[in-house]
């Protein structure tokens, strides 16, 4: 991830410069800054004390947002930090305490890919009116690995279906009131739970389904629906989310790989709304509070999977 965002500021953003990279891997480090001519920097506080460094992004393992984050704002540099902000809600307000002086902005990618901003921009518009439902899909190709119990069992609901659960609440346009959610685990191999099942409940009496699966060998499959008092709107499914290939009269589908190449204009998108936000000094798009409660939604959804009833947020 960090790669991707880091070719988008070097090659795509002319208003941008990639000044400096930091790596736990020397050799990645050193080839990927070599290749897109910036700077090589052994460690993360080397970096934010740079005076040429004016932003930073962070995409390093979820479990050092918060610590590289806060460097970051601490050294008065903006950030933008990829989902989750932090792995607790103690850490994301840490985060957004750090940030009070500095612009920050979290990675939710969705919300800048062209379907699922035309969606919202339907939902909102008050056309089909209110929404009532939401249904979000979102299965992995590629399997959790390791040995049982080096992910942490919430890793699928704070890493993947966190996507959704803060597609729902935007896309509704309405806060969480209640949470039901199961887990499961069915790749013979998987360090954790592998499936997810969440349902939400939104104080206006809205409703959210929301599942998350890793190991869908047949590829990445993203799918979201949005009904409304008079109509409905989809993104994805096998007329949208696939790559349809024409030749003559023959006709070839085929599942995205991956989130990459599924989400790339969204990518870039993303990184020119954080570089031009940094610079207008206007307030993001995905703010702090929004990166929170995502987490907070998910963290409450593994507790509710354990009690097998529904939780609120406190």
């Amino acid at each position: 991830m960090g790669r991707r965002h880091a070719e988008n500021v070097a090659r795509q953003i002319a208003d941008a410069r990639l000044v400096a990279l930091c790596d736990a891997d020397d050799r990645t480090r050193e080839r990927v800054a070599s290749e897109l001519g910036a700077a090589s920097v052994a460690s993360v506080q080397e970096l934010v004390d740079r005076g040429d460094v004016h932003a930073v992004v962070v995409a390093s393992p979820a479990g050092h947002h918060e610590e590289h984050a806060i460097a970051a704002a601490r050294a008065g540099k903006d950030v933008f930090v990829e989902k989750p902000i932090a792995t607790n809600l103690g850490g994301a307000d840490r985060v957004i305490a750090a940030a009070k002086g500095v612009r920050l902005q979290v990675g939710f990618q969705r919300r800048y890919d062209p379907a699922y901003a035309e969606a919202r921009k339907i939902v909102s518009s008050g056309a089909l009116g209110a929404p009532v439902f939401y249904r979000g899909v979102n299965r992995d190709r590629e399997a959790p690995t390791g040995a049982p119990g080096s992910l942490a069992t919430n890793d699928i609901l704070t890493e993947s279906a966190i996507h959704d659960l803060d597609g729902a609440r935007w896309m509704m346009a309405d806060e969480v009131a209640g949470i039901r959610a199961s887990l499961a685990t069915i790749g013979e191999r998987a360090p954790a739970p592998d499936v997810a099942m969440v349902e939400l409940r939104f104080t206006r009496g809205g409703v959210a389904h929301v599942e998350a699966m890793r190991g869908a060998r047949y590829g990445y499959d993203i799918r979201s629906e949005v009904m409304c008092e008079r109509g409905a709107v989809f993104v994805g499914g096998f007329a949208q989310t696939i790559l349809t290939v024409m030749r003559g009269n023959e006709r070839h589908d085929g599942l995205y790989p991956g989130y990459l190449e599924r989400y790339a204009d969204a990518y870039l998108a993303e990184m020119r709304d954080f570089v031009a936000g940094t610079r207008e000094r206007r307030p993001p798009a995905v703010t702090g509070e929004d990166g929170r409660m995502a987490l907070a939604i998910a963290l409450v959804a593994g507790r509710a999977a354990a009690t097998a009833g529904e939780m609120t947020i406190a």
